[in-house]
């Protein structure tokens, strides 16, 4: 008796620890290996090039169905940075983002849709100076490897998005600096 109701119990407990890695688990992005870049079409004729120093990227990542990952990413605008230091201050400025009142830019998915083995697009909701907008990043799944020092999984993940900078009350230079901003993110992550 008592083993018949064990034997279920045992089977049930070993199908859940062989599930665990079915589910999304949280993994950490390496700052090291963090990119955030963007650029725009200057005059019509070059584009110009500027990065985010600092941001934060929060992973869910489920190795089976990529569909039922998640992921969040949160920039410091106050971290842009350009070969300029006098339009980094213009940028950082209250005529752009306006950093002082806005020191964060998020991004956060609300769906992923798989494309084909390796790409697939993140939809989900920007937030930058307190307007929510929805944008679609166009995602690469670059693999996965083992660290070199520490043994554990790590894997790369790309992605690129363009935007409307007015839809996020970013209008000013509209003479000089397109509207339409494109938006680059490189990033590698672990297990946490």
């Amino acid at each position: 008796m008592v083993l018949k109701i064990i034997s279920p119990c045992l089977a049930a407990v070993i199908l859940f620890i062989s599930s665990i890695d079915a589910f999304a688990s949280p993994w950490k992005a390496d700052p090291k290996h963090t990119f955030v870049q963007f650029s725009v079409q200057h005059l019509g004729i070059l584009p110009y090039y500027g990065r985010f120093k600092k941001a934060e990227i929060q992973l869910d990542y489920d190795r089976q169905v990529a569909e039922n990952s998640s992921v969040k990413v949160k920039i410091s605008t106050k971290s842009l940075e350009t070969d300029d230091g006098l339009m980094n201050e213009i940028l950082v400025g209250d005529q752009f983002f306006d950093a002082r009142n806005f020191p964060y830019m998020t991004f956060t998915s609300t769906r992923i849709v798989r494309k084909s083995d390796n790409t697939g697009h993140v939809e989900g909701e920007l937030e930058l100076k307190g307007k929510k907008r929805p944008v679609i990043f166009k995602a690469q799944f670059n693999g996965e490897a083992k660290h070199p020092f520490t043994g554990s999984p790590i894997i790369g993940i790309q992605a690129e998005a363009t935007i409307n900078r007015r839809d996020w009350g970013l209008s000013a230079w509209r003479a000089f600096v397109s509207n339409e901003v494109t938006i680059k993110i490189a990033f590698e992550a672990s297990p946490k």
